[in-house]
């Protein structure tokens, strides 16, 4: 687990510092560990980098419109000729996008392209986030994905080493916490309108969503949100990963589940971790989210291996039609044993 957690670390220091806008190295030098698990190691499914170097460029300036803040993006990609899947990935509030490396850089060494917008309330955005920002920040990190989608499709707008490589044709929408909520609501959850309280839907064009940690019903959600959520949708959490958002209201962690357990059977997966928490002890979003005060543990490298195998596992099977990724999936709850019971596979 060391390589890993120096992984971590080393995003760590680049949020907090900074670094050149375009950065290379090779995925498979990150040196993942092999999970612990009873089974043969065959039954994992790509928990090791893949076979593409990558490229960061770190902070690329979105096409700004009138009106409109100046919108950065972290965008990780494989190096080399083909057309390759789309992925945007939404971080958790108050989060770092480089904090999400051992996610997004696995992603993108096994052949997809992965977009992060740097929303207001990243600790690095340009913009501090107002009292009005925070207030309607659901609506503007939605803006934030469609501008994503806008730029790539903008005539003319250039990514160096990157136009031409993506299939537009095939793109999944990710997020944490927050960022969950808002993959979510992209996915066909409606929200609330303030003033009449009639459903309206924000869904985008997406093929498949990842919902990491993400919230069960909350006020701004239309009655019965999760009625609305199509498949396919692979969702995640932990036995710690309850919810506290300062209102004094504890929800354990079955409510992150429950757009998985109460939206419409079909092409739907979750992983739940044992013992693992919200941000899985800093490995995610932050580091300093880790630790008891936070419900959290030491951080959990384990955990991140075990979602990025998975999460790739979904990727392959619904953007590439991988009948091996797909027969993964089909087999979900066999598999607990490949993580040495750390994680419940469900589908339905």
């Amino acid at each position: 687990m060391q390589h890993l957690e120096r992984r971590f670390e080393a995003g760590r220091r680049q949020a907090l510092a900074g670094r050149p806008a375009v950065v290379m190295f090779l995925a498979a030098s990150a040196c993942w560990p092999t999970l612990a698990h009873t089974e043969s190691a065959a039954a994992a499914y790509k928990t090791a980098p893949g076979p593409h170097a990558i490229e960061v460029i770190d902070n690329h300036v979105l096409p700004t419109g009138e009106g409109q803040r100046r919108l950065r993006a972290r965008i990780v990609f494989p190096e080399g000729d083909g057309m390759f899947p789309l992925v945007v990935f939404s971080h958790g509030f108050a989060c770092y996008r480089e904090h999400y490396s051992g996610l997004t850089d696995h992603w993108a060494s096994h052949g997809y392209v992965v977009v992060q917008p740097e929303h207001p309330d990243c600790p690095t955005s340009e913009q501090r986030l107002d009292a009005a920002t925070a207030r309607n920040l659901h609506y503007v990190r939605i803006s934030d994905v469609g501008r994503v989608l806008d730029a790539l499709f903008a005539p003319g707008e250039n990514v160096p080493g990157l136009t031409g490589k993506i299939d537009y044709s095939r793109r999944v929408m990710a997020g944490h916490s927050f960022g969950a909520m808002v993959t979510q609501i992209i996915w066909g959850l409606p929200l609330k309108d303030p003033e009449s309280s009639e459903a309206v839907s924000y869904a985008l064009d997406f093929d498949a969503a990842i919902v990491m940690s993400g919230p069960g019903p909350m006020p701004q959600m239309a009655d019965s949100p999760f009625a609305q959520l199509p498949g396919p949708m692979l969702v995640t959490g932990g036995t710690r990963d309850t919810r506290n958002a300062g209102d004094g209201v504890i929800q354990p962690w079955e409510w992150r589940m429950l757009s998985y357990e109460t939206s419409p059977p079909g092409r739907k997966y979750s992983v739940v971790l044992e013992d693992g928490d919200h941000y899985l002890g800093g490995a995610i979003c932050r580091e300093d989210r880790g630790g008891p005060e936070n419900r959290g543990g030491a951080p959990d490298a384990q955990g991140v291996i075990i979602l990025a195998g998975v999460t790739t596992a979904f990727l392959d099977a619904w953007l590439n039609s991988d009948e091996t990724a797909r027969r993964f999936l089909e087999e979900f709850d066999k598999h607990a044993g490949v993580t040495g019971g750390r994680a419940r596979f469900a589908q339905r």
